[in-house]
């Protein structure tokens, strides 16, 4: 039978985070939905008794003393952080020269800083516990960056590393970290990064449905893996460039730059 955890799950608003909170919830969990805009509860499509394990916080997670105050409410109210998933995250799908300072800064302070300071704060009392696990969402963009995702390719790269020497900090303590690297998702999202509408169609063969990669990341948790990259294809398409020697590289670029 499954034991009920205390979930905490940032950027829950978005359609990824919406897709774990109602995974963990019909799994029975109890779910901490933090994130910038109000949870929908209707677009969950929850019964009444999940709803009852479904708690709300308005979060920031690039503010760092907002954060600091989610987690002792969290350890006040609910005693333990069982699983963290650091599911928050923006992106501007524009050459580095084009973005504006404060869409820069917003990129760097929510997709690195923020996985940090949410780790950090909910960190100790997973330690004190010698149990928990973090999921850090990256992305293959992590791994083989394009023309106009250099800085969000950046930010992914640096939670990847990130999870990579935390796995190392914290192997025997009882903490278990995974990171998720998923291809581009089929959610609003990818509206909100793009705004000339064409990326979608661009990459739709490859587009996972947040539903699916919800069940990946979970099925990669239960089993305490390192690491989970999906679709398949893409992830091997990522592996295989990297080894490309670079006039290779240089020749199968223009498949890549689709943004």
């Amino acid at each position: 039978m499954h034991t009920p955890r205390v979930v905490v799950i940032t950027g829950a608003s978005g359609g990824l985070g919406q897709a774990l909170t109602r995974l963990h919830l019909e799994k029975g969990d109890l779910v901490i939905a933090a994130s910038r805009k109000p949870v929908n509860h209707e677009s969950l499509s929850i019964s009444s008794a999940n709803r009852e394990r479904l708690f709300s916080y308005a979060l920031h997670v690039g503010n760092n003393e907002d954060v600091r105050r989610f987690a002792a409410w969290v350890h006040v109210r609910f005693g333990a952080c069982d699983l963290l998933y650091n599911n928050a995250g923006v992106a501007v799908f524009e050459p580095l020269v084009d973005m504006t300072i404060d869409e820069l800064e917003e990129t760097l302070r929510t997709n690195i800083a923020g996985v940090m300071y949410t780790t950090r704060a909910f960190l100790p009392m997973m330690l004190d516990h010698q149990q928990g696990h973090i999921v850090n969402v990256a992305s293959l963009a992590g791994q083989v960056a394009t023309a106009k995702a250099s800085v969000y390719a950046a930010s992914k790269a640096a939670v990847i590393r990130f999870s990579e020497g935390l796995q190392h900090e914290l192997a025997g303590s009882g903490v278990h970290v995974t990171c998720a690297l998923p291809g581009p998702i089929d959610t609003p999202f990818l509206e909100k990064a793009d705004r000339t509408g064409a990326y979608r169609s661009k990459v739709a063969r490859y587009l996972l449905s947040a539903d699916d990669t919800a069940r990946l990341i979970y099925k990669a948790v239960e089993k305490k893996r390192s690491e989970v990259a999906m679709p398949f294809r893409l992830k091997m398409l990522s592996v295989l460039y990297s080894l490309l020697p670079q006039r290779l590289k240089q020749l199968v670029s223009p498949l890549l730059n689709r943004k």
